[in-house]
Protein backbone atom coordinates (compact mmCIF):
# COMPACT_ATOMS: atom_id res chain seq x y z
CA UNK A 1 0.00 0.00 0.00
CA UNK A 2 1.05 3.43 -0.96
CA UNK A 3 1.60 5.81 1.89
CA UNK A 4 -0.15 8.98 3.16
CA UNK A 5 2.54 11.28 2.08
CA UNK A 6 3.01 9.81 -1.29
CA UNK A 7 -1.25 9.83 -2.17
CA UNK A 8 -1.12 13.50 -1.55
CA UNK A 9 1.85 14.28 -3.72
CA UNK A 10 -0.30 12.27 -6.33
CA UNK A 11 -3.09 14.22 -5.77
CA UNK A 12 -1.11 17.40 -6.00
CA UNK A 13 0.34 15.89 -9.58
CA UNK A 14 -3.26 15.94 -10.59
CA UNK A 15 -4.19 19.43 -9.29
CA UNK A 16 -1.35 20.71 -11.09
CA UNK A 17 -2.36 18.52 -14.49
CA UNK A 18 -5.98 20.33 -14.14
CA UNK A 19 -4.34 23.89 -13.56
CA UNK A 20 -1.60 23.87 -16.76
CA UNK A 21 -4.86 22.78 -18.52
CA UNK A 22 -6.83 25.82 -17.23
CA UNK A 23 -3.43 27.76 -18.37
CA UNK A 24 -3.58 26.29 -21.52
CA UNK A 25 -7.53 27.32 -22.55
CA UNK A 26 -8.13 23.96 -22.05
CA UNK A 27 -11.28 25.51 -20.37
CA UNK A 28 -13.21 28.57 -22.75
CA UNK A 29 -16.08 28.76 -20.75
CA UNK A 30 -16.45 31.03 -17.13
CA UNK A 31 -15.71 28.88 -13.88
CA UNK A 32 -19.56 28.30 -12.39
CA UNK A 33 -20.27 30.52 -9.18
CA UNK A 34 -20.21 28.32 -6.11
CA UNK A 35 -18.65 27.80 -2.52
CA UNK A 36 -14.99 27.24 -2.42
CA UNK A 37 -14.85 25.69 0.90
CA UNK A 38 -14.00 22.35 0.46
CA UNK A 39 -11.06 23.72 -1.74
CA UNK A 40 -9.80 26.13 1.04
CA UNK A 41 -10.03 23.25 4.04
CA UNK A 42 -8.30 20.84 1.86
CA UNK A 43 -5.21 23.68 1.28
CA UNK A 44 -5.18 24.25 4.82
CA UNK A 45 -4.94 20.54 5.41
CA UNK A 46 -1.94 20.78 3.22
CA UNK A 47 -0.13 23.28 4.63
CA UNK A 48 -0.26 22.09 8.16
CA UNK A 49 0.99 18.94 6.76
CA UNK A 50 3.87 20.55 5.22
CA UNK A 51 4.63 22.45 8.20
CA UNK A 52 4.65 19.38 10.76
CA UNK A 53 6.94 18.12 8.36
CA UNK A 54 9.58 20.50 8.02
CA UNK A 55 11.62 20.06 10.81
CA UNK A 56 11.68 15.87 9.85
CA UNK A 57 12.99 17.19 6.47
CA UNK A 58 15.44 19.38 7.30
CA UNK A 59 16.87 16.40 10.12
CA UNK A 60 16.75 13.43 7.37
CA UNK A 61 18.67 16.53 4.97
CA UNK A 62 21.70 16.98 7.96
CA UNK A 63 21.70 13.54 7.70
CA UNK A 64 22.16 12.80 4.65
CA UNK A 65 24.34 15.52 4.20
CA UNK A 66 26.67 13.79 7.00
CA UNK A 67 26.20 11.01 5.58
CA UNK A 68 27.57 12.28 1.99
CA UNK A 69 30.47 14.07 3.03
CA UNK A 70 32.73 15.76 1.63
CA UNK A 71 29.60 15.85 -0.63
CA UNK A 72 26.04 16.44 0.03
CA UNK A 73 22.88 15.30 -0.53
CA UNK A 74 21.54 15.80 -4.53
CA UNK A 75 18.32 17.46 -3.13
CA UNK A 76 20.53 20.68 -2.19
CA UNK A 77 20.99 21.32 -5.63
CA UNK A 78 18.26 22.63 -8.04
CA UNK A 79 18.29 20.44 -10.40
CA UNK A 80 14.87 21.66 -11.97
CA UNK A 81 16.09 24.54 -13.76
CA UNK A 82 18.82 22.87 -16.01
CA UNK A 83 16.87 22.12 -19.34
CA UNK A 84 19.05 19.15 -20.57
CA UNK A 85 17.93 17.59 -17.87
CA UNK A 86 13.50 17.91 -18.37
CA UNK A 87 11.90 14.43 -18.53
CA UNK A 88 11.43 14.83 -22.20
CA UNK A 89 15.24 14.56 -22.74
CA UNK A 90 14.46 10.64 -22.25
CA UNK A 91 17.24 9.82 -24.19
CA UNK A 92 19.57 11.84 -21.85
CA UNK A 93 18.82 9.96 -18.66
CA UNK A 94 19.06 6.38 -20.00
CA UNK A 95 22.87 7.78 -21.26
CA UNK A 96 23.14 8.94 -17.62
CA UNK A 97 21.92 5.80 -16.01
CA UNK A 98 24.01 3.67 -18.36
CA UNK A 99 27.42 5.34 -17.66
CA UNK A 100 26.71 4.96 -13.59
CA UNK A 101 25.88 1.06 -15.00
CA UNK A 102 29.42 1.32 -16.51
CA UNK A 103 31.21 2.42 -13.85
CA UNK A 104 30.26 -0.06 -11.21
CA UNK A 105 31.84 -3.17 -13.04
CA UNK A 106 31.27 -5.37 -9.76
CA UNK A 107 29.23 -7.69 -11.54
CA UNK A 108 26.81 -8.49 -8.07
CA UNK A 109 26.56 -4.58 -7.53
CA UNK A 110 24.97 -3.94 -11.12
CA UNK A 111 22.60 -6.55 -10.08
CA UNK A 112 21.42 -5.79 -6.89
CA UNK A 113 21.37 -2.19 -8.50
CA UNK A 114 18.41 -3.90 -10.01
CA UNK A 115 17.32 -5.71 -7.18
CA UNK A 116 18.53 -9.47 -8.15
CA UNK A 117 18.24 -11.15 -4.62
CA UNK A 118 18.87 -14.78 -6.06
CA UNK A 119 22.55 -15.42 -4.65
CA UNK A 120 23.00 -18.90 -6.67
CA UNK A 121 22.43 -16.30 -9.51
CA UNK A 122 24.94 -13.24 -7.94
CA UNK A 123 27.68 -16.37 -7.41
CA UNK A 124 27.28 -17.65 -10.90
CA UNK A 125 28.08 -14.17 -12.29
CA UNK A 126 30.57 -13.18 -9.64
CA UNK A 127 33.43 -13.32 -11.93
CA UNK A 128 32.14 -11.73 -15.15
CA UNK A 129 32.40 -7.95 -15.79
CA UNK A 130 29.92 -6.36 -17.31
CA UNK A 131 29.69 -4.94 -20.88
CA UNK A 132 27.54 -1.80 -21.29
CA UNK A 133 25.58 -0.91 -24.51
CA UNK A 134 23.56 1.63 -24.73
CA UNK A 135 20.95 2.20 -27.97
CA UNK A 136 21.63 -1.54 -29.00
CA UNK A 137 20.13 -2.11 -32.07
CA UNK A 138 17.88 -5.51 -32.95
CA UNK A 139 16.11 -6.73 -35.41
CA UNK A 140 12.74 -6.02 -33.75
CA UNK A 141 14.03 -2.52 -32.30
CA UNK A 142 16.52 -0.46 -30.41
CA UNK A 143 17.27 -1.37 -26.60
CA UNK A 144 18.06 1.38 -24.21
CA UNK A 145 20.40 -0.65 -22.18
CA UNK A 146 21.79 -4.02 -22.72
CA UNK A 147 24.47 -5.60 -20.15
CA UNK A 148 25.86 -8.84 -20.76
CA UNK A 149 27.61 -10.70 -17.91
CA UNK A 150 29.86 -12.92 -20.30
CA UNK A 151 27.90 -15.98 -21.46
CA UNK A 152 26.27 -16.44 -18.17
CA UNK A 153 23.52 -13.62 -18.59
CA UNK A 154 22.25 -10.71 -20.60
CA UNK A 155 20.45 -7.80 -18.88
CA UNK A 156 17.77 -5.87 -21.12
CA UNK A 157 16.15 -2.42 -19.77
CA UNK A 158 13.68 0.31 -21.66
CA UNK A 159 13.55 3.44 -19.77
CA UNK A 160 10.64 6.16 -19.61
CA UNK A 161 10.55 8.83 -17.80
CA UNK A 162 7.46 10.64 -18.80
CA UNK A 163 3.71 9.38 -19.63
CA UNK A 164 3.77 6.56 -22.34
CA UNK A 165 1.05 4.54 -24.45
CA UNK A 166 0.54 1.41 -22.35
CA UNK A 167 -0.29 -0.14 -25.34
CA UNK A 168 2.38 0.98 -27.51
CA UNK A 169 4.89 0.35 -24.85
CA UNK A 170 3.49 -3.03 -24.31
CA UNK A 171 3.85 -4.29 -27.82
CA UNK A 172 7.73 -2.74 -27.20
CA UNK A 173 8.19 -4.60 -24.80
CA UNK A 174 6.64 -7.95 -26.16
CA UNK A 175 9.13 -8.05 -29.11
CA UNK A 176 12.04 -7.49 -27.25
CA UNK A 177 10.71 -10.31 -25.15
CA UNK A 178 10.22 -12.35 -28.25
CA UNK A 179 13.74 -11.58 -29.07
CA UNK A 180 15.01 -12.61 -25.74
CA UNK A 181 13.68 -15.94 -26.31
CA UNK A 182 15.71 -16.38 -28.87
CA UNK A 183 19.03 -16.09 -27.24
CA UNK A 184 21.42 -18.82 -25.72
CA UNK A 185 21.78 -16.46 -22.64
CA UNK A 186 18.98 -16.37 -19.94
CA UNK A 187 18.01 -12.81 -20.18
CA UNK A 188 16.17 -10.88 -17.40
CA UNK A 189 14.03 -7.68 -18.61
CA UNK A 190 13.70 -4.14 -16.51
CA UNK A 191 11.04 -1.72 -17.70
CA UNK A 192 12.22 1.77 -15.23
CA UNK A 193 9.14 4.15 -15.25
CA UNK A 194 8.04 6.12 -12.37
CA UNK A 195 4.45 4.34 -11.80
CA UNK A 196 4.71 1.08 -13.91
CA UNK A 197 2.89 -1.12 -11.28
CA UNK A 198 -0.54 -0.77 -13.87
CA UNK A 199 1.19 -1.54 -16.55
CA UNK A 200 1.29 -5.26 -17.96
CA UNK A 201 4.35 -5.87 -18.33
CA UNK A 202 5.31 -9.78 -20.29
CA UNK A 203 7.00 -12.50 -18.12
CA UNK A 204 9.85 -11.75 -18.80
CA UNK A 205 10.20 -7.38 -17.78
CA UNK A 206 9.61 -6.67 -14.17
CA UNK A 207 8.63 -3.14 -13.35
CA UNK A 208 10.91 -1.21 -11.37
CA UNK A 209 9.89 2.07 -10.58
CA UNK A 210 12.26 5.28 -10.30
CA UNK A 211 11.23 5.59 -6.72
CA UNK A 212 13.09 2.36 -5.95
CA UNK A 213 16.32 3.01 -8.65
CA UNK A 214 17.14 5.92 -7.08
CA UNK A 215 17.80 5.14 -3.30
CA UNK A 216 20.30 1.84 -4.93
CA UNK A 217 22.21 4.80 -6.54
CA UNK A 218 22.90 6.71 -3.76
CA UNK A 219 23.98 3.54 -1.66
CA UNK A 220 26.22 3.35 -4.19
CA UNK A 221 27.51 6.82 -4.32
CA UNK A 222 27.92 6.26 -0.44
CA UNK A 223 30.35 3.06 -1.26
CA UNK A 224 32.39 5.40 -4.01
CA UNK A 225 32.39 8.38 -1.19
CA UNK A 226 33.44 5.34 1.77
CA UNK A 227 36.12 4.03 -0.95
CA UNK A 228 37.39 7.62 -1.50
CA UNK A 229 37.96 8.12 1.83
CA UNK A 230 40.07 4.49 1.93
CA UNK A 231 42.58 6.26 -0.60
CA UNK A 232 42.24 9.59 -0.82
CA UNK A 233 45.09 10.51 -3.63
CA UNK A 234 42.57 8.75 -5.87
CA UNK A 235 39.98 10.94 -6.73
CA UNK A 236 38.19 9.07 -9.06
CA UNK A 237 35.44 7.20 -7.07
CA UNK A 238 34.88 10.66 -5.85
CA UNK A 239 34.28 11.78 -8.99
CA UNK A 240 31.98 8.67 -10.03
CA UNK A 241 29.85 9.37 -6.30
CA UNK A 242 29.33 13.05 -7.29
CA UNK A 243 28.06 12.44 -10.96
CA UNK A 244 25.86 9.10 -9.50
CA UNK A 245 24.46 11.67 -6.87
CA UNK A 246 24.09 14.41 -9.64
CA UNK A 247 21.46 11.73 -11.51
CA UNK A 248 20.07 11.19 -8.25
CA UNK A 249 18.92 14.20 -7.86
CA UNK A 250 17.87 15.15 -11.18
CA UNK A 251 15.49 11.83 -11.08
CA UNK A 252 14.35 12.99 -7.67
CA UNK A 253 13.45 16.45 -8.38
CA UNK A 254 12.03 15.94 -11.86
CA UNK A 255 10.80 12.78 -12.20
CA UNK A 256 9.82 12.08 -8.39
CA UNK A 257 9.22 15.74 -7.88
CA UNK A 258 11.09 15.62 -4.36
CA UNK A 259 12.82 18.76 -2.82
CA UNK A 260 14.77 19.73 -0.15
CA UNK A 261 13.10 22.74 0.58
CA UNK A 262 9.39 23.17 2.16
CA UNK A 263 6.90 22.43 -0.84
CA UNK A 264 3.14 22.68 -1.01
CA UNK A 265 1.79 19.00 -0.76
CA UNK A 266 5.49 17.45 -0.84
CA UNK A 267 7.51 18.17 2.22
CA UNK A 268 6.40 15.37 3.97
CA UNK A 269 7.03 13.27 0.89
CA UNK A 270 10.07 14.53 0.67
CA UNK A 271 11.12 13.68 4.49
CA UNK A 272 9.79 10.12 4.21
CA UNK A 273 12.29 9.42 1.32
CA UNK A 274 14.94 10.86 3.26
CA UNK A 275 14.17 9.20 6.45
CA UNK A 276 13.60 6.30 4.75
CA UNK A 277 17.44 6.63 2.74
CA UNK A 278 18.89 7.45 6.14
CA UNK A 279 17.98 4.38 7.67
CA UNK A 280 20.31 2.91 5.31
CA UNK A 281 23.21 4.89 6.27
Amino acid sequence: MIGQAEQLSRGSSALELWANLYREGAFRASLPSGSWRAADELLRAARAADESAEAGLAKSLEKSNRAFSPLADPLEVDFGAHRWLSQEREEAYSDWFGWIVEQIEDAGRVLKLFGVRDESLLRECASEKPIIKREFTIHDGRLDLFIEFGKRLLVIVEVKTKSFDGVAARNQLVRYDRWAQNQSRPTLGYFVAVEPAEFDCPQRFTPLRWRELSPRMREQAWEWIRASKKEPRNGSNLIRAAMTLAFCGTVEQNLLRLSGKPAMFRTQYSADYLEEWGEKT
